[in-house]
């Protein structure tokens, strides 16, 4: 197979199976909070790690996808090792632990965990077996009618996509310090005050004069908080549903 054919197909796939993933995070977290949530780190309809797992699975167990049991224990292994180091990687980067698996037993560091493993290389036979052969004749579509250019346009975009979101992701940390410092101050405030019993976001609600003076977050970086409902923010000791809470009412008041 040519190179240009070769790497066209592989990036379709990537491209595919990143979409499929995507369906997949968003849909249950939008069934967990019974609304509609865009679960991707970003903007588009595309998770990389989904299809970086998928890709690299495809690649490695192509010779063995007819035994179930490599295949099983091939796509956890892979897909764990993805997972760590895609989870270790943005949090060193972005300061904050975007998913966090410290309540599931047999966990790496809240990073991966054995149950989730164990899901992930069922998941993937599944996929094997019943999901690409459809992805496959999509991919085969796009190749046959596009060629190259379907390719290009998916990583332009992505690239596009990448750019603006890190952009706002790298100030993301920061912007959230300087709001939950706000947050610490208003319930040490009240602790201070003997008013413990009234609840800080409460007291913001009634006051409007210092809503004007707190932090924001633009919508990117809301929809980042909305995205991860396990986030971990290193940077401050409050937690992201708090903060989530506050822009709320920020967005309510206005």
């Amino acid at each position: 197979m040519p190179f240009e054919h070769e790497f066209t197909l592989w990036l379709l796939y990537f491209f595919a199976y990143a979409f499929v993933g995507w369906l997949w995070e968003s849909g249950y977290v939008s069934f967990q909070k019974r609304k509609w949530v865009n679960s991707g780190f970003l903007n588009g309809p595309i998770i990389p790690v989904y299809g970086f797992s998928m890709v690299t699975v495809l690649a490695i167990i192509e010779p063995f996808e007819n035994n179930l049991l490599i295949l099983y224990f091939a796509s956890a292994i892979v897909i764990t090792v993805i997972e760590y180091i895609t989870s270790w990687g943005m949090e060193m980067l972005f300061h904050a632990r975007w998913w966090d698996y410290s309540k599931v037993p047999l966990n790496i560091n809240g990073r991966v965990a054995l149950p989730i493993s164990a899901f992930w290389g069922l998941g993937v036979v599944v996929i094997v077996k019943f999901v690409h052969p459809f992805v496959a004749r999509g991919v085969n579509w796009f190749d046959g009618h596009y060629g190259i250019y379907a390719a290009i346009f998916c990583l332009a975009a992505a690239m596009f996509d990448f750019g603006f979101t890190l952009a706002n992701a790298l100030a993301f940390g920061a912007a959230t310090k300087r709001i939950g410092d706000t947050i610490e101050a208003k319930k040490l405030e009240l602790h201070e005050k003997l008013d413990e019993s009234r609840d800080w976001l409460e007291a913001y609600r009634k006051d409007a004069e210092a809503r004007t003076h707190l932090p924001q977050l633009n919508a990117v970086q809301r929809r980042l908080l909305k995205s991860f409902p396990n986030l971990k923010l290193r940077d401050t000791h409050t937690t992201a549903h708090d903060i989530e809470d506050l822009m709320n009412l920020l967005r309510k008041k206005k």
